[in-house]
């Protein structure tokens, strides 16, 4: 059967009852690119995680009111969501034609700091599909919007373990030698944050190919469908993800996801 026939069959398979699928090609010098595909409930984030994130973090006598609605959004995430992302392994000494983007990325960021002392590399692209996020805005304009914004704030939290989980992913496939080892560890840094501007989404897009997937890239370098998430995955000792977040650019960062990717890793065991 040809590969893009493959792809399309695998597309059409019962995601839920699917923890993981992959399709492994033979490309750029024999390295490996994949297709995987993950179950909704190994995506979603934790009930407190939600609860924090609509700023009720560790509120004592939750109205039940409240308790239904997170119970709702979770039933209709894992109804709807159809995680599965797609990476590829890149040479780490032709990280910077991605990363240089339009010309318009920081030379002096953390990515060009850390990619060169990795031990591995991957082009990663990954998604719930757009079934999630219509939901909440259907909801949204439905007036149903506290629900709306309990399913969108599960819908942010999956899509980043989605990066975390892929990064899981690219150990698996490290030589043993290196996955084995505790102290390696693999990272996702992605278009848009930390110096990496958003432009560089455009060749990255161009050689990983996620369209396989259903992942797409706007003129304006939006991904579609929405909250699906792209970027490097980086494999290196521990100590090489360690950075400070006092460059430039980090004065103008509201979401500061680095201090909290950083956090997950040193913890990871």
């Amino acid at each position: 059967m040809p590969e893009s026939n493959q792809a399309a069959q695998i597309l059409k398979m019962d995601l839920p009852v699917l923890m993981l699928s992959m399709q492994n090609y033979e490309v750029k010098q024999g390295m490996r690119r994949e297709i995987i595909r993950f179950k909704a409930e190994e995506v979603a984030p934790s009930s407190a995680e939600v609860l924090e994130n609509q700023g009720m973090a560790g509120r004592r006598n939750l109205p039940a009111r409240i308790r239904s609605l997170v119970d709702s959004a979770f039933e209709l995430f894992g109804q709807l969501a159809e995680p599965r992302g797609i990476l590829q392994e890149w040479p780490v000494s032709e990280f910077e034609t991605i990363y240089n983007g339009n010309g318009l990325s920081s030379p002096h960021g953390p990515i060009p700091l850390i990619v060169p002392k990795a031990c591995g590399l991957a082009l990663f692209a990954a998604t719930l599909g757009d079934a999630p996020i219509a939901k909440s805005n259907e909801l949204f304009a439905g007036g149903k919007g506290a629900l709306g914004f309990m399913l969108d704030a599960i819908n942010s939290l999956a899509a980043e373990r989605l990066g975390r989980l892929m990064a899981n992913r690219f150990m698996e496939l490290l030589p043993a030698e290196l996955s084995r080892n505790k102290q390696i560890k693999a990272q996702h840094y992605g278009p848009g944050h930390c110096g990496w501007h958003i432009s560089g989404q455009a060749k990255l897009f161009e050689l990983l190919r996620p369209e396989e997937i259903g992942i797409t890239l706007t003129s304006s370098y939006v991904i579609r469908p929405i909250k699906s998430i792209s970027g490097f995955l980086v494999a290196g000792e521990i100590h090489i993800h360690r950075f400070v977040p006092n460059f430039p650019f980090c004065k103008v960062c509201k979401e500061r996801k680095c201090i909290q990717r950083m956090a997950i890793l040193e913890d990871a065991k």
